[in-house]
């Protein structure tokens, strides 16, 4: 009885084996349905196999999904599929296709953009990662002609518009495919819908201006709805803005401690001389911040200054004697503890 079985068990397994052989041939040898010329494929951060199937349907790469989910199992490459931007137009079957989307000569370098970094801190991170030419990606950041291929509005510099994030690029990707790829993150990620910024009588591009000062200025996500009530309070009263981190933006090198002649530089930047928004954002700020721009929290702060008994924090006043008592504490702070 054992025997038979035995015999049993070992007839299937080879029935499976026989079947599995057929299947991974018939992959192998079915031409897939490519019908464009430079077939280009994008696969993004944490996509699966099940996404990635039918955005390929979508493209009109295949004609069902099932075959492709079928034989990423049949192959264990579901859970290999690697995120990048692929040329599939010499790939002429459903294997080489599944090699394609996951073999490690497609590696993509992983590049994360934290937010409030500016342009020329990216340019010179891609560069260092021998992904782009500095000089060129920082010029096209400011080529009204490729600016006007990106579709997001009269803007004149990019500053504002690399939207902070996780990117996976290859080595053959051009300077301009990964600046559409960042402005096309910040168009996917930015809902219109849900950002107020007109009744304030701003435009979206004044709203990106004073969402990249919030970032530059708040050291948590959790105070940004704050600093943006003063700055919108300050704008409101006609009140200069008086933020360093303008200042700090037309400072070469890397943010140090300000000293009393830096806000005397005579730049539409600086917004201890000139009143209003600068004329564009100083950074590129994330998600939080734009919301913050959007939604201040109702106070009547008027001023803020660092908190020396709380790192990472702010004390916020309504009253300049109320900011001035905060201000000579923060000092006497920096003069004994060396606190910045």
């Amino acid at each position: 009885m054992n025997s038979k079985i035995t015999d049993y068990k070992l007839i299937l397994f080879s029935l499976s084996i026989i079947i599995v052989s057929i299947i991974l041939l018939y992959f192998s040898i079915t031409r897939t349905q490519i019908s464009c010329a430079e077939c280009t494929f994008e696969i993004e951060k944490d996509e699966n196999a099940y996404q990635v199937a039918y955005r390929l349907v979508d493209m009109s790469i295949l004609n069902e999904p099932y075959s492709f989910l079928i034989a990423s199992k049949l192959l264990s490459l579901d859970k290999s599929i690697k995120p990048g931007k692929y040329n599939l137009s010499d790939i002429n079957n459903m294997k080489d296709l599944l090699l394609r989307l996951t073999s490690s000569g497609y590696d993509y370098i992983s590049i994360t953009v934290p937010e409030g970094w500016n342009i020329k801190q990216i340019a010179r991170k891609l560069h260092q990662s021998n992904l782009v030419d500095s000089i060129k990606f920082n010029s096209l950041c400011s080529d009204e002609y490729f600016i006007a291929t990106l579709d997001i509005g009269r803007v004149k510099y990019l500053e504002g518009y690399l939207f902070p994030e996780t990117y996976f690029i290859s080595l053959n990707q051009t300077e301009k495919e990964i600046i559409t790829m960042m402005i096309n993150q910040f168009k996917k990620r930015v809902d219109l819908k849900e950002i107020e910024y007109q009744k304030y009588g701003f435009n979206f591009h004044d709203l990106i201006i004073l969402a990249s000062i919030i970032q530059g200025e708040a050291m948590s996500v959790d105070e940004m709805a704050i600093i943006s009530s003063v700055f919108h309070n300050r704008l409101k009263e006609k009140m200069f803005l008086d933020a360093n981190a303008t200042i700090q933006y037309i400072i070469p090198g890397k943010n140090r401690r300000l000293i009393n002649k830096d806000l005397e530089i005579n730049n539409p930047y600086n917004t201890y001389k000139y009143k209003g928004l600068p004329p564009g954002p100083i950074n590129n700020p994330g998600l939080d911040a734009i919301m913050a721009a959007s939604q201040p929290l109702k106070t009547d702060y008027i001023y803020f200054v660092k908190d020396p008994d709380n790192l990472g924090k702010h004390v916020f006043n309504e009253t300049f004697k109320g900011h001035e008592k905060s201000r000579r504490k923060y000092l006497r702070s920096v003069r004994i503890n060396g606190f910045k």
